[in-house]
């Protein structure tokens, strides 16, 4: 009896042991130009040089940190103490960059971006139900059977963007950049050629239509984007997903250098788990 307690106490131990070191993330809540409240961005608690301060996570974003100020020359070598998720990097900052955070809350306001790089040694999971996230530097997926196949390409200098495979229904398969950063979209098109590829003939939004967006972009540009119902949903990791809006967006200055459909926001995943492995090139999303 005591053997098989001690059994069951380790198979207890592993199990827990299994378990994802969650810590909380929190969603930006806003509207744009006037529309409802939505998720507008996905934000991580951060420490730089042992001050608390947020970042928003941006898989859309191939670096491993990117200041929001990006004023002034870097002073000599100076370097700025990140800690997150357990990971620890010195990144170089100028005074601006360093003088955020002497204000309260580091200015209110997430003081840089971090993208793929920052993670690409190991697997990131997001619960994006119960705003929480985790890290661990080890290939969590590949042993996984339901795991499906995630390109990590590389087309700017460090890090890479997340391609993952996706379906209109009946069609064949495409592929589109899995981005946090477009949190409150759908399937995003960006150029003429991406709108043919996943509206199936719809017309194109213009500006002039209601719910058309405005913002601001990642190099300062205009943004202008409009949407329509995505036909029949999209089918992604396995999954059908029903509640797809397709936008066209005009003014973004990202263009990758290969044919996508599109840009895959958070929008249409709800309050599903997404888990990204990098190290095994594999992605999982939860029903």
């Amino acid at each position: 009896m005591r053997v098989g307690f001690f059994l069951m106490a380790l198979a207890c131990g592993a199990s827990q042991a299994a378990e994802p070191a969650w810590q909380p993330f929190h969603w930006a809540i806003g509207s744009l130009n006037g529309g409802p409240s939505e998720r507008l961005a996905l934000l991580l608690p951060v420490t730089v040089d042992g001050v608390a301060c947020i970042v928003q996570l941006d898989t859309g974003a191939n670096g491993d940190w990117n200041w929001k100020k990006r004023d002034g020359a870097l002073a000599g070598d100076e370097r700025a103490a990140v800690e997150l998720a357990g990971l620890q990097r010195w990144i170089p900052a100028t005074a601006a960059n360093l003088a955020q955070l002497k204000e309260p809350d580091c200015g209110g306001s997430p003081i840089a971006i971090v993208g793929n790089a920052m993670f690409e040694n190991g697997t990131l999971t997001l619960d994006l139900g119960r705003s929480r996230y985790a890290y661990a530097p080890q290939a969590l997926l590949a042993g996984v059977r339901d795991a499906q196949p995630l390109l990590y390409l590389s087309w700017a200098q460090g890090g890479g963007h997340v391609v993952v495979e996706v379906r209109r229904p009946g069609a064949r398969v495409g592929y589109a950049m899995l981005d946090t950063g477009a949190s409150r979209f759908g399937l995003v098109a960006t150029n003429a050629e991406e709108w043919r590829a996943l509206a199936a003939g719809a017309a194109r939004p213009t500006s002039a239509d209601p719910g058309t967006v405005s913002f601001t972009g990642p190099k300062g540009e205009a943004v202008t984007c409009g949407d329509v119902p995505l036909q029949d949903g999209l089918e992604v990791a396995g999954k059908t997903l029903r509640s797809v809006r397709a936008s066209y967006c005009e003014g973004h200055s990202f263009q990758g250098p290969l044919r996508l459909m599109g840009t895959l926001g958070m929008a249409p995943l709800g309050d599903r788990t997404i888990t990204l492995d990098y190290l095994s090139r594999r992605w999982t999303l939860s029903d």
